[in-house]
């Protein structure tokens, strides 16, 4: 069944936004009466019926509601560097929704080559994923930082940087990835994390990784990253 996407929640009823109104009524011809499914984005699935049409808005009354609706069993946590080609990294984005991410924070790095992204764009990215992917939940995207800081933050469980550089203390990234465990895993731009980044996470304890012997692009190395979670948690 197609979903919705509402944030217009009350204890009984929930309005379907102009968008999604639209499209629920106009494109999909619904109509006073018929059930319909509409997620919060918090990991909520509501069964609502319409009650009320309006122009730019549809007034549904929720029926009954399923908590933690779709929602992967583990936390991940991706810092990635937004591509010079904005289409990549959105393509990135959208399969990341469709497998489980937590959270999303744009890197902005010594060799990175965009340093603006437009987060109201991003957001409608994950929303579209979410409910094509049938899930509740979406992920939180956090505005652009810069590298050093994400560095120097403590997280809790695993955390990562998967580069390029040579380096003897690399590690696959697989075995390292522990179910109930929180992952966070950094991915450079196209010219990979500079020598300081490389060494400021050296001094901060993070992992160094690596995603196998091919040298993959941004997106690409950010969308096996997922997967390697996504797998090691449902093998």
């Amino acid at each position: 069944m197609q979903l919705f996407y509402s944030e217009h929640i009350s204890p009984t009823t929930i309005l379907l936004p102009e968008e999604e109104s639209v499209h629920c009524t106009k494109v999909l011809r619904h109509s006073i009466g018929h059930s319909i499914q509409i997620v919060d984005g918090k990991g909520t699935l509501y069964d609502a019926e319409i009650i009320e049409i309006h122009k730019k808005q549809t007034l549904c009354s929720i029926k009954a509601a399923h908590n933690n609706f779709g929602v992967h069993p583990y936390f991940l946590r991706m810092c990635v560097a937004p591509t010079k080609n904005i289409d990549r990294f959105e393509f990135f984005l959208e399969k990341a929704v469709e497998m489980g991410v937590n959270e999303i924070i744009p890197l902005q790095c010594d060799n990175s080559e965009r340093t603006i992204i437009k987060h109201e764009r991003l957001e409608r990215i994950c929303i579209s994923a979410m409910k094509q992917s049938y899930k509740a939940q979406k992920p939180f995207i956090a505005p652009i930082q810069k590298c050093s800081t994400i560095l120097t933050n403590k997280y809790e469980g695993v955390c990562c940087i998967a580069h390029c550089s040579d380096s003897e203390h690399k590690k696959s990234l697989f075995p390292l990835i522990t179910k109930g465990i929180s992952t966070t895993i950094l991915i450079g731009p196209e010219g990979d994390f500079s020598p300081n980044e490389i060494a400021l996470a050296q001094q901060n304890n993070w992992t160094e990784v690596h995603l196998g012997t091919s040298r993959l692009r941004t997106e690409t190395a950010a969308i096996a990253a997922v997967h390697s979670v996504y797998v090691k948690h449902f093998e």
